[in-house]
């Protein structure tokens, strides 16, 4: 088997070291590498040959969608796989809209990491929930871009508009006009609200 290299990007240890006791015994990877700071783990794989991306989605001071998009917008070739605390479908979706081969939630069985990079690694992909998408009612069916899904999971974490700005280096004025479309979108009129559309989103 050719050398090939896996990072897990996860701001929690602890979940770091578990999949890595997961993988090693399946040597899969030759090499693992295990980040909880993204500007670390950028570069890194900015320098190095890495082959599958292990990814959570809410990352301290950070998120994963935002990672995956300035991973690639460098130049990053691999695969990559969200492992999240989040089961909704909308995260999913965002997911497969950014390029990602795979998104599964840490309340299901860990062990389903080892068929989720099989399948990937095999050249296919594994949304396990993204089937579900068409026979959700309502809010499931609302479409937003990579961007305002992004903004959508800052705003009911309760970051502001400022701090989202700040994050993702971008105007707060184009974070007000992404917040004004996704509560149309939806058709609510608050954060509140919107953080109820999340909950129904959730299995």
């Amino acid at each position: 088997m050719n050398s090939q290299t896996c990072v897990i990007l996860d701001d929690h240890p602890l979940v770091c070291s578990a999949i890595v006791a997961m993988l090693r015994p399946t040597e899969r990877f030759t090499h693992i590498y295990t980040f909880t700071n993204t500007q670390e783990a950028i570069s890194f794989i900015k320098s190095n040959q890495v082959d599958m991306l292990i990814i959570d989605v809410s990352l301290e001071n950070s998120d994963g969608f935002e990672f995956l998009r300035r991973v690639k917008a460098h130049g990053y070739k691999g695969k990559a796989l969200y492992v999240s605390g989040n089961s909704s479908l909308l995260y999913s979706e965002t997911a497969f809209g950014l390029g990602a081969d795979g998104y599964i939630s840490k309340s299901e069985d860990m062990s389903l990491i080892h068929d989720a990079i099989d399948a990937i690694m095999n050249g296919y992909s594994f949304f396990k929930f993204k089937h579900l998408l068409d026979t959700k009612p309502a809010a499931s069916q609302v479409k937003l871009s990579n961007r305002e899904a992004i903004v959508f999971q800052y705003l009911i974490e309760g970051k502001n508009n400022k701090e989202i700005a700040e994050i993702m280096l971008l105007s707060q004025k184009t974070i007000s006009t992404y917040k004004k479309r996704i509560l149309n979108k939806f058709k609510v009129n608050s954060i509140v609200e919107l953080m109820g559309v999340n909950e129904s989103l959730l299995h």
